[in-house]
């Protein structure tokens, strides 16, 4: 049984990372560690963390220098004398690096990468850090930009993001559209991402636009928070193409395997900056087909024309032409459909990535 740490700088754990770290707990749990969950008072994280029975720590974690919260989490360290502590954002990376130096016995600090930006110089140092035992990235594509910043290969080990895959199930699409109160006759495909500059939702409007014409049926569920500049300017930009119609901003929601079931595939036009998004798996487990750019860790995923297709970035006469070829093959949606489950079962589950964790964390404490 080991004694685990996993912490994360944010309050919140509604999605993406925070959801992945919480299952992480869960799942470790479940096979019988001791493990606490760290995270900024306040928000869902704690509450969370009760319900799925993870005792959690509340740490400020006000900022890089913030030796407050490095003293309560050295004292926690000690008193629960932890073995390995998970950070899985750069805050709570650099505060743990800080309470572990000076102890006679330290925990192993394994940090997560999630996106495939390059690294500055302080995250490259923090990485480089004797006290990094660890590092995982969520995708080959994430490893390969480490190891471009000089970041040894040997301290890397990629490991998937999990789906929860009771929750995330195929669903008729009918009965989807109803629980949503949309109409099961047009054609929905649902893109779930926030509002930023890199996820590529004015390529969508774009391929949208070309496909007025012939698809007068098709329609976008947006799910993602509806606010800050970039969706003001999208909001502005498919009204002034004509296309307002054509979008439904749903805002944040916590039913996306529901939007994913009431759609024919999921539309990912990242333009950069992915490291894995786990809305593919998301999608795939819903035996849903993803249609996405061709950048960082998307085609270790998006198998074309078996889990989904993919297309260059930034080209949305490509995306236009992907998403008719789907609509045109009621056949070919179901097929990739049911790949991206198999799939999905295959590698992707919370409990195996639970599993591979444990292994991963049980190897650096032997090489300690």
């Amino acid at each position: 049984m080991l004694k685990i740490l996993q912490i994360i700088s944010r309050s919140n754990c509604d999605s993406g990372g925070g959801l992945q770290a919480l299952e992480l707990a869960k799942g470790l749990r479940e096979r019988g560690h001791e493990v606490w969950f760290a995270a900024r008072p306040g928000g869902s994280a704690q509450e969370r963390c009760k319900g799925i029975g993870v005792p959690f720590f509340p740490l400020p974690m006000r900022g890089n220098v913030d030796m407050a919260s490095v003293a309560m989490l050295r004292g926690f360290m000690r008193e629960k004398r932890i073995e390995v502590v998970h950070a899985h954002k750069g805050l709570s990376h650099t505060l743990s690096l800080l309470a572990v130096c000076g102890m006679q016995k330290p925990p192993v600090v394994v940090a997560n990468r999630g996106v495939s930006f390059s690294l500055s110089f302080w995250n490259r140092w923090k990485y480089l850090m004797p006290w990094t035992r660890g590092i995982v990235a969520v995708s080959a594509h994430v490893k390969d930009v480490l190891m471009a910043s000089g970041v040894p290969a040997q301290k890397i080990r990629v490991i998937y993001g999990g789906v929860d895959v009771g929750r995330f199930i195929p669903m008729r699409r009918e009965e989807a559209c109803r629980s949503l109160g949309l109409d099961p006759s047009l054609d929905y495909v649902a893109m779930v991402a926030q509002f930023r500059p890199w996820k590529g939702h004015n390529i969508l409007a774009q391929a949208v636009a070309q496909l007025t014409h012939g698809y007068p049926k098709l329609r976008v569920l947006l799910a993602g928070k509806t606010r800050g500049s970039t969706y003001k300017a999208f909001r502005s930009q498919v009204h002034r193409m004509g296309i307002g119609d054509r979008f439904f901003f749903l805002g944040y929601r916590g039913d996306v395997e529901v939007i994913m079931g009431a759609s024919h595939f999921l539309v990912a036009p990242s333009t950069e900056g992915e490291g894995l998004p786990g809305v593919f798996r998301e999608s795939m487990a819903c035996a849903r087909p993803v249609v996405a750019s061709d950048v960082a860790g998307a085609p270790e995923v998006v198998i074309p024309h078996e889990t989904g297709l993919l297309v260059p970035p930034n080209d949305a006469h490509a995306l236009a032409q992907a998403i008719k070829s789907l609509l045109n093959s009621e056949m070919a949606m179901r097929e990739m459909g049911m790949k991206g489950r198999a799939l999905v079962e295959k590698r992707f589950t919370h409990g195996h990535r639970a599993l591979i964790m444990e292994e991963y964390y049980k190897g650096l404490l032997e090489g300690a």
